[in-house]
């Protein structure tokens, strides 16, 4: 028992680093078309983690990327932002894991996306006072499904190439 909790507690190291790495560098590349928006190729590592070892390590895997993350690229405002969207969309995430037993990993990814993309943008208006922000919501909602579709098939792929006796 000890074991099988170490090695998911190594494995789940392994996720958040490869989903910190992935974050840093793309950060280095400009946001697509509106400001602040990217194709959050880093959210592969929590997706996977929470699908192969559970929810408890995909809210780690989330929690030490947006710390580590904000930290290293210098933005620690960024934590306001990210954490509550990515621990709301991850719930969905694993709601619809869990108990919608027909959805595709994809569309998991999808909701997933476009929940964070469009909380991020709610809180930052409200943070800031600015309703006016909110017209960018349609076109977030766009970018955050490329985004999760992109994200889906990457963890559709990896998981599909993992042993069967990892994933629950």
């Amino acid at each position: 028992m000890r074991n099988v909790r170490l090695k998911k507690l190594a494995l789940c190291g392994l996720l958040s680093t490869l989903s910190l790495i992935t974050f840093l560098i793309e950060n280095l590349f400009p946001p697509l078309i509106i400001p602040g928006a990217k194709i959050g190729l880093s959210n592969v590592f929590i997706l996977l983690s929470a699908l192969v070892l559970g929810a408890g390590y995909g809210y780690a895997t989330l929690v030490i990327k947006v710390l580590l993350g904000s930290l290293f690229s210098g933005n620690i405002s960024a934590i306001v932002f990210s954490l509550p969207s990515g621990a709301i969309a991850l719930t969905l995430e694993i709601i619809a894991i869990y108990f919608i037993k027909r959805s595709s990993i994809v569309s998991i990814s999808v909701l997933g996306a476009v929940v964070n993309i469009t909380t991020q943008n709610l809180i930052f208006c409200l943070y800031t006072q600015t309703p006016q922000y909110l017209v960018y919501l349609p076109y977030l909602a766009l970018i955050g499904i490329l985004g999760g579709v992109v994200t889906g098939f990457a963890v559709y792929i990896i998981s599909k190439r993992l042993p069967k006796k990892i994933l629950i």
